[in-house]
């Protein structure tokens, strides 16, 4: 296995669709994006449940929603990604995009970081809650409490996997087996649909999304259950 790490998601999710990348971790809701508007031939082939770890921080100076007004919000994407629940939570403080706030596109989280320390934007989501309290920024609100239940995605090209189906099977039972010993091993592995679901309703909720909330349109979960099959062998 060869790693490597990307600083945007549209650099991530284009070299999974040219082939140099074959398979992916990223949000689920980009799948969705490059399937749906990029004409992406994509599939989730993992879902695991996991919580979005994401919140909205800010600049010192800013301390209510009304202070955004105006103001620059740094994120990896505009189309897709941790911004789309970041537009639900503007959208239920009132503010519309173009006419109260815009986004600049600036990439991976320490980018986003880098952009409010040098007062290019005014808030950003931030995985990172050490690096971001380190600059003196604030939380002013979290996207966990818009989910009951969320996932964390591994994606690769639908004619990839069907081509190397035993390679992806070992790929999935590897990663499956190093959760197991990172949790102690008490949980059966199980392919995380409702999380899958509640992130579609989130891209459908601001109107981004072009077909059905259903996950089975952006997800196979074949390959995982023959490697959770395997797991004891």
């Amino acid at each position: 296995v060869e790693v490597d790490v990307t600083q945007s998601s549209k650099d991530q999710m284009a070299k999974l669709v040219d082939g140099t990348w074959d398979v992916v971790h990223t949000n689920a809701d980009n799948v969705v994006w490059w399937c749906e508007d990029n004409a992406a031939d994509l599939v989730i082939v993992m879902a695991a449940e996991s919580k979005p770890g994401q919140d909205l921080w800010v600049r010192p100076e800013i301390e209510t929603y009304e202070d955004l007004r105006g103001k620059v919000l740094a994120v990896d994407a505009a189309e897709s990604g941790y911004v789309t629940p970041l537009r639900v939570l503007l959208s239920q403080a009132g503010l519309k995009e173009g006419t109260d706030y815009d986004f600049v596109e600036v990439g991976t989280t320490h980018l986003r970081i880098d952009a409010m320390r040098e007062g290019r934007a005014s808030g950003a989501m931030v995985g990172s809650r050490a690096d971001a309290a380190a600059e003196g920024f604030r939380v002013l609100d979290s996207i966990n409490r818009l989910y009951t239940h969320y996932a964390g995605s591994t994606a690769t090209r639908r004619e990839w996997a069907a081509a190397n189906a035993d390679l992806l099977v070992r790929y999935l039972r590897a990663q499956l087996r190093a959760a197991a010993s990172l949790s102690g091993g008490d949980a059966a592995p199980s392919f995380a649909w409702e999380g899958l679901r509640q992130i579609i309703q989130t891209r459908e909720d601001v109107g981004w999304l072009r077909g059905a909330v259903d996950p089975r349109r952006f997800a196979d979960d074949t390959y995982f259950l023959l490697a959770a099959e395997g797991l004891e062998s």
